[in-house]
């Protein structure tokens, strides 16, 4: 009945939501505004036209905003190079959210061997509401004008222009802005003009560009102008990180300091408010059952993070503003911001001090170097503070286990702690105490092909968080199958026996035990048996990446601490060559060791990333010799008939000093987090 009751609120929200945009939904047609400049494209430049992709050239893009109109204007030229340029290019789409805004369009037109083609009919428009971030249980409500344009041709040249009036109130009227200068693609032409009343202070601030704007005088409004030509292609080498960017943009913000930002931020999230009866009785039932500070911390982070689910009604202000916590409370789902809200209320009202922390999830703590903005962030968090220690913790994790000092909180590097003395963006103290320990156990009684294998995994901090969370929202066979799928790929004729786990609630170990077994092991190669192994966690996708020279950061997945051993049990005594190495680096660290005890033999293998990417100076020795070191993680017993059995490690006969092993070693870390990751096929954050 609650689940009912739950999703019976959602609808008459989202109702409620759409009723009151709907005036704005409906399109307009006018002639361009009086304040817009108009500027001439020259559609005959095809300087930088070679390098076009998906078969359409750009030949410009302008944005033009005014304050005062509280509008952007935007146009878009294009030309069409080839009939896959008009299948990716004859569309016009625009999104915006009628919340708080209304789109008006100017011009559609073809330009057709010097004559002009309109194609600008509404009624042809469709109106959708895609709700792209479905898939992540957020409603926007923002809708998708659509026209598809009939008639177009190779050669042709398309042209755009439309209005997108009013801007987000939740931002007190405070505009901030990013213009880019550098695409993926050329582009012939740009232009950007930016009016302001005089007396509104803005900061501009420029990123991989020197460009400069022109500044002229217009009745009492200060105009920018910023005109670029002939813009080359910048690409992306394989595999860079998520924080890093090297495309130019310029910022533009009216908050001057990180301090304007906080104190705009907490009036969003005031404390002084009034519970509900409902919420006060469950804030009193946590005092009351848990007797220090640590413990009722933890009963609310937990009692937020596993009964509100995670769902945001995310339309107009609201994407910005967190709903009441009484409100969360009782309908029992929120977004990132209203699960934080709710926890940071239900700590103070225990005396407890805690704050919602902003964040930026992709850039991280590189928007130190952004200007002071609003709009920094896409995530919220919650920042608590017992006896003088700090703690921080993500509500819209859910099963997180374990004492108040090993809770996982994702390397987010840099937040914004929203209360009324924060001054600057505040650096959050890595905190990942996380291991996934894994042992393979091999029993190969005879040479008859039949084994059999056994798999304990255990796991800790983030790893035990995503577990408990797979296996709460899967089934038991499902994962099962997925867990068979991964050793499938290397043993053809294997079945999956059984699947246990244990979740250990007080320390916050996971642990799960998986049994197979496996048919014709053995493969013959001319009257030669071979039986190959390798760390599997670690070689399953070690791939190529397709950047070796790079003037790029390569992306390392980090945290990461890795353990992996495998014990091979054969029906005789099979020794092997002692070896055990170690290598550290600014990196990683890993530990690779093996050696045989009768008929054992030990493959052992400790990986930890220490940092989350590879600079270009550090690329040409992390990929020498990339090929020689996949195979020198192969290990391979062979037998052949009427002869005494024997072992050969693959290309590593010898093992002087530490040779190629740290190139191996590079490699080994990469592929560990990344491949044990596939394996379990873990969500992420």
């Amino acid at each position: 009945m609650k689940r009912i009751l739950s999703s019976l609120l959602v609808f008459i929200q989202i109702s409620f939501c759409l009723q009151l945009a709907a005036q704005n939904s409906k399109l307009r047609s006018e002639k361009e505004p009086e304040w817009v400049t108009i500027t001439n494209t020259n559609y005959d430049n095809k300087k930088l036209q070679g390098d076009a992709e998906d078969g359409y050239f750009d030949l410009g893009f302008e944005k033009q905003v005014s304050l005062i109109q509280h509008s952007r204007y935007y146009k878009k030229t294009i030309k069409i190079l080839s009939d896959a340029g008009v299948q990716n290019s004859s569309e016009i789409s625009v999104n915006f959210d009628p919340d708080y805004e209304q789109l008006i369009f100017h011009n559609i037109r073809i330009i057709r061997e010097g004559h002009s083609i309109n194609k600008l009919k509404l009624s042809k428009f469709k109106i959708i509401q895609q709700e792209k971030e479905l898939s992540r249980h957020l409603y926007d409500g923002s809708l998708t004008a659509l026209l598809v344009i009939d008639d177009v041709r190779k050669g042709d040249i398309l042209e755009s222009s439309y209005t997108i009036k009013g801007f987000n109130p939740i931002f007190n009227d405070k505009y901030t802005d990013v213009y880019d200068f550098r695409f993926g693609v050329p582009v012939a032409s740009l232009y950007y003009k930016l009016m302001a009343p005089v007396g509104r202070n803005l900061t501009i601030k420029n990123s991989q560009t020197s460009i400069t704007p022109i500044m002229s005088k217009m009745q009492n409004q200060t105009v920018y102008e910023w005109k670029a030509a002939n813009i080359t292609a910048l690409h992306l080498e394989s595999k860079t990180p998520s924080w890093y960017s090297p495309y130019a943009v310029v910022m533009i913000s009216e908050f001057h300091n990180w301090n304007e930002v906080s104190m705009w931020a907490n009036a969003l999230f005031p404390r002084n408010i009034k519970l509900s009866a409902e919420l006060l009785k469950k804030i009193n039932n946590i005092k009351e059952t848990n007797e220090t500070n640590e413990e009722r911390t933890l009963a609310a982070l937990y009692f937020v993070q596993d009964n509100i689910r995670y769902m945001g009604i995310e339309m107009g202000v609201n994407a910005i503003k967190p709903g009441s916590p009484n409100k969360t409370f009782i309908q029992r789902f929120g977004d990132c911001k209203d699960k934080s809200y709710l926890l940071v209320t239900m700590l103070n009202a225990m005396g407890i001090t805690a704050n919602p922390v902003l964040i930026n999830t992709t850039y991280k703590k590189t928007i130190k170097e952004w200007l002071s903005s609003a709009s920094c962030f896409d995530h919220c968090t919650v920042q608590a503070t017992i006896k003088d220690k700090t703690y921080w913790f993500d509500p819209t994790i859910s099963f997180q286990r374990g004492t108040i000092n090993n809770i996982s909180y994702p390397d987010y590097q840099t937040g914004l702690v929203v209360n009324e003395g924060t001054t600057d963006l505040s650096p959050i103290p890595f905190h990942e105490i996380g291991l996934t320990d894994i042992k393979e156990v091999f029993d190969i009684p005879d040479m008859s092909g039949l084994a059999y294998l056994k798999v304990v995994t255990k796991l800790t901090g983030f790893f035990a968080d995503e577990a408990r969370s797979d296996y709460d929202n899967n089934s038991l066979h499902e994962i099962k199958n997925r867990y068979k799928k991964f050793y499938a790929y290397y043993f053809d004729k294997i079945t999956g026996d059984s699947l246990t786990y244990d979740n250990d609630e007080l320390t916050g170990n996971f642990t799960t035990t998986e049994y197979y077994t496996i048919k014709d092991i053995w493969k013959t190669d001319n009257g030669l048996k071979k039986l190959s192994f390798s760390p599997y966690v670690i070689n399953n996708i070690m791939s190529q990446p397709a950047d070796k020279s790079r003037n790029m950061p390569f992306y390392m997945i980090y945290p990461a601490h890795y353990i992996e051993h495998l014990e091979i049990n054969m029906h005789e005594d099979w020794p092997i060559k002692v070896f055990d190495q170690k290598v550290v680096c600014s990196g990683f660290k890993l530990h690779a060791s093996a050696k045989s005890i009768g008929n054992t033999v030990l493959l052992n293998y400790e990986y930890e990333s220490l940092k989350d990417n590879i600079m270009p100076d550090e690329a040409a020795s992390f990929f020498t010799n990339y090929k020689e070191a996949y195979d020198a993680t192969n290990f391979e017993f062979t037998q052949s008939p009427g002869k005494t059995s024997s072992y050969s490690p693959s290309n590593q006969v010898s093992l002087p000093g530490l040779g190629m092993f740290p190139k191996l070693y590079i490699l080994l870390g990469i592929a560990v987090i990344t491949t044990f990751i596939i394996k379990r096929q873990r969500r992420q954050n």
